[in-house]
């Protein structure tokens, strides 16, 4: 699979090392128009501006374009202006990493500003050496990226001996990663999944050099072609790459489990076959929310900015100010949501909301990207579904005293409301692997045989 991945995605445009600054106006342009710098969250740089290529003598001088695999380590040739490899960041950062393996760390040696990028010795089982640590928000990103060179460069990579490359890449055709690299870049992937983000980017790098990461396409691709699911077919054709497998013949169609004890029994794993379904958070519930009987802790948000967070009714509150209007918010009897600030619930789907102001003042907010006009209410309801609940704050401020918040009830459709019961069935989830004879109480995608029938159910 990796080798007909480079068929599909080796031969393409290559715009030059130049070019790669130009494209960087569409690739890596952030929403409020400046520079996506992938090292630094201190930088608002003017793509092509006066900064582009500056020298620097600290963070925030200047940017550049940088190798994510070093170009040390490879040399010369189409990889070194590869649009999908090479991403601008600050300049004086780039120049912190230098050529050393991407890895964790405890930053000992340096930081950059908020600790966003780190230096330090290795903490992966497998490689104690120094290594660049980049930010949580970049580690799926980059994982990908390091999984296109691998199909990529499939034909160049097992030759790679420059700078400590032989620390990172095993000089084989395949895996082509050391063991504890391959394990930390998969392990990134799924902590970091695909976002809006880096879907565009794959996007705007095609227009440029006509080839695609196909790990950004089908997220799931990386576990097809090194992780848990090497043993299953995959199929592009499915949603997300998750391919539907050939489920082998059951020796024994009458007895579909010989090692379960009880046939009969739906869901053997369940402890209580009287209530077979188990939310995904059985702690969460309906409830009000009185925010000066909160116990609030300081979280910083990596797209939200500053904020708080506590639990009630087994849901997680947050609040972000994303502003430095007045400072810290308070904590004690409220929360003020300024322009910009956000108030988060997550741990269950929210189907209702009734906000009760502190002073009879709520202001205009977005929900679910549609506005609503509050202005100077004490009481207002919202009615949807979201699954983390998101508001974020418009024009004025609202001052938020308490919340009655409804979550819907996390009752999973079994395989027996889909289809008649049947001691034959035998179900697997989406990778091929083997569940048992119903679905469980988890949302996801299933696909149930009954004889020779094959169906695919979405659970949610």
């Amino acid at each position: 699979m990796k080798t007909a991945l480079y068929g599909i995605i080796h031969n393409h445009t290559n715009i030059g090392y130049d070019g790669l600054l130009s494209a960087y106006h569409e690739t890596d342009k952030r929403a409020d128009g400046y520079l996506r710098d992938w090292y630094s969250n201190a930088t608002n740089y003017v793509i092509g501006g006066p900064k582009e290529n500056h020298s620097y003598s600290g963070e925030g001088d200047g940017y550049n374009r940088e190798h994510l695999v070093p170009q040390s380590w490879f040399g010369s040739g189409e990889m070194k202006s590869d649009l999908v490899q090479v991403v601008p960041s600050d300049g004086y950062v780039n120049n912190r990493r230098g050529n050393y393996p991407l890895g964790e760390n405890n930053g000992g040696t340096w930081m950059s500003a908020n600790g966003y990028s780190k230096l330090g010795a290795c903490t992966v089982s497998g490689y104690s050496g120094q290594c660049f640590e980049p930010n949580d928000e970049v580690k799926g990103d980059i994982a990908r990226v390091y999984f296109y060179v691998l199909a990529c460069y499939e034909n160049l990579h097992p030759n790679w001996n420059g700078g400590s490359a032989s620390q990172v890449f095993d000089g084989k055709k395949y895996p082509g990663l050391k063991d504890w690299a391959l394990k930390m870049f998969l392990r990134w992937a799924k902590q970091d999944p695909v976002d809006d983000v880096e879907r565009a980017r794959n996007e705007a790098v095609y227009k440029w050099q006509k080839n695609r990461n196909p790990f950004i396409d089908y997220p799931s691709l990386c576990e097809y072609v090194w992780g848990d699911s090497v043993s299953y077919a995959f199929d592009v054709s499915l949603p997300h790459g998750q391919g539907e497998v050939v489920i082998p013949d059951d020796p024994d169609p009458d007895d579909p489990d010989p090692d379960d004890p009880n046939p009969d029994d739906p869901n053997p794993d369940d402890p209580d076959p009287d209530d077979p379904v188990t939310p995904d958070n059985p702690g969460a519930h309906s409830g009000c929310i009185v925010f000066s009987q909160c116990t609030w802790t300081s979280e910083k948000h990596p797209t939200y900015g500053n904020g708080y967070t506590a639990t009630a009714n087994g849901l997680k509150i947050s609040y972000y100010t994303n502003t430095s209007q007045n400072g810290v918010i308070k904590t004690d009897a409220e929360v003020r949501l300024y322009k910009g600030a956000v108030l988060l619930i997550e741990g269950a789907e929210v189907t209702g909301v009734v906000f009760h102001a502190y002073d009879s003042k709520l202001a205009n907010m977005s929900i679910d990207g549609k506005s609503y006009e509050w202005q100077d209410k004490a009481t207002m309801t919202w009615t949807g579904s979201m699954n983390p609940f998101l508001v974020m704050a418009q024009d004025g401020q609202s001052r938020i005293a308490s919340m009655d918040v409804t979550i819907a009830e996390p009752l999973i459709t079994r395989v027996e409301d889909l289809c008649r019961p049947s001691v034959l069935r035998l179900v697997f989830d989406e990778q091929g692997r083997y569940v048992g004879h119903s679905v469980p109480a988890r949302r996801g995608i299933y696909l149930i045989r009954e004889g020779e029938r094959t169906i695919k159910s979405l659970v949610k």
